[in-house]
């Protein structure tokens, strides 16, 4: 799933694209791939691998809002936004 994450990356970067939206990628209530895995796959491809470290400049996902929950409570959606919290992507560290 990386490797095929990469390629829509790629192809967007090579033609040219700064703004993107994503699907979904199996994220939904049919094929119910592990929403928080798949939020990490594009956090760790966006934000720090090399290849694709500033080349967008907004990165929309095409998340369908339901209101099925996970154990933890949270939705697809709420999932999403807490792996690309700020906080998260940019940590604050003191020296």
């Amino acid at each position: 799933m990386r490797e095929k994450m990469r390629s829509v990356l790629r192809i967007a970067s090579y033609c040219g694209h700064s703004n993107i939206c994503i699907g979904a990628f199996g994220v939904g209530p049919i094929f119910r791939n592990p929403v928080g895995e798949v939020a990490r796959m594009w956090r760790r491809l966006l934000f720090e691998e090399e290849e694709f470290c500033g080349v967008f400049t907004d990165v929309v996902f095409a998340i369908e809002n339901t209101n099925a929950t996970t154990k933890a409570g949270m939705t697809d959606v709420d999932i999403f936004k807490a792996e690309f919290d700020p906080s998260t992507i940019f940590p604050t560290r003191y020296r």
